[in-house]
This record gives structure tokens, C-alpha cells and sequence, in this order.
């Protein structure tokens, strides 16, 4: 569904109203004329000079639980493997001609991340979880964020130390994949809260 806002004294837009898939209410991007690509590279001349590029845009939470278990004896691994795209945000799906067949149906960038533990039993310094910018094909990932540590009490707060800022921009089809690690040091079971800020955007950093 879309709503036309006109007549805003020289400023009429077209702007989004639901996404629904997501069910968010979001603005569309495309009338950022400030959000231009600068290259991301040091001027040459040897003379002063700045520049800076603002994007204007409503941010929206992503919001995930993850409850995962190692067995006792299973090598240490990336149990996302094990559910088959299970980790992935944005889901398989198919309603109109127009839809897309996997990946956000919208572009995006990650502002930042950070993680919450609900539930840990006997954590080992090896557990970790990673946001990770997944290809159209559903296989190729690619680090957003830092692995961050699982290895904490219960009600912990941990925050990615660092965000790709090539990694962070989700276009059409990709996707966001939670990376969980957990250690070869028997039996536990780790329960998090993962909460993603973001924002969408036209342009790649």
C-alpha cells in the first residue's frame, strides 16, 4: 500500500506507507538529493578542505530471539548451517507476480547492533554471534559486525565493536544472517536478544 503526500510547498514527494512484508511504515529514500556518494577517500591537493554528505531518514528496529543449542561432542561450528537459511531475517515468500523469491524487499543500511543475553548455561569464551550481509544467493556472507561474545551473565549487554560500512548496506534480495558459534564444551544452551538499527537508503557508503 502507498500513500502520495502532495502540495508541501515545493517539497511534494511520493512517500511509502507499509511494507508488507515487514509491516513497517516507511519512507521512500529515492528524494534524498543530499545523499550523494563521496568516495570515502582523502582529497589530494594539500589544501584545506571538508565535505559532508547527510542522509535524512526514519529508523526502524529489527528484533530477533535466538535460542540455540551445541550437543554434547559436536566440533565447534556455525550452527546457522544447521537451519538452512533458518537464521536469515527476511524469509522465503511469494504472493503477486511482483514479488521477490528471497531477501528484503527493500534497500537498507545497519546503523548498529548490539546483543542481550536472555539465558546462558555453561558458556564457553569461544560462543559468539555475527551479523552478517548474506548475497542473493543465499550462500556468500559477508562480515557486518565484529563476532560479539556470548560469554556473559544473564541480562548482559554487548555492542558490535565495529560495523563494515560496505557489508552494512542491504540492497534488494540480500539478506541479514545471524552467525552463531558455539564452542565443543558439552552440553549448553544459549537464549539472546539481538536488536538491529536501520535505516533505508539510496546509496552504498
Amino acid at each position: 500500500m502507498s500513500v502520495k503526500v502532495q502540495g508541501l510547498a515545493a517539497r511534494a514527494q511520493e512517500m511509502e506507507c507499509v511494507d508488507r512484508l515487514t509491516g513497517l511504515i516507511l519512507q521512500d529514500p529515492t528524494g534524498q538529493t543530499q545523499q550523494i556518494s563521496m568516495g570515502g577517500t582523502d582529497k589530494a591537493g594539500d589544501a584545506d578542505y571538508i565535505a559532508v554528505k547527510c542522509s535524512f531518514g526514519t529508523p526502524f528496529i529489527i528484533e530477533a530471539t535466538i535460542d540455540t543449542e551445541e550437543g554434547a561432542g559436536a566440533a565447534t561450528t556455525v550452527l546457522t548451517a544447521l537451519a538452512a537459511g533458518g537464521s536469515d531475517v527476511f524469509p522465503v515468500y511469494s504472493s503477486t507476480a511482483d514479488a521477490l523469491t528471497t531477501g528484503s524487499p527493500f534497500r537498507f543500511k545497519v546503523l548498529d547492533c548490539h546483543v542481550v543475553l536472555l539465558d546462558e548455561s555453561a558458556g564457553s569464551a569461544a560462543d559468539t554471534i555475527q551479523l552478517m550481509n548474506v548475497a542473493a544467493d543465499g550462500t556468500t556472507e559477508t562480515a557486518i559486525t565484529n563476532a560479539m561474545s556470548l560469554n556473559a551473565t544473564d541480562d548482559a549487554l554487548v555492542r558490535c565493536a565495529t560495523i563494515d560500512q560496505d557489508a552494512c548496506v542491504i540492497d534488494l534480495t540480500e539478506n541479514l544472517r545471524f552467525d552463531v558459534v558455539l564452542a565443543n564444551s558439552g552440553n549448553h544452551a544459549t537464549c539472546v536478544k539481538v536488536v538491529v538499527t536501520c535505516m533505508r537508503c539510496v546509496a552504498a557508503e
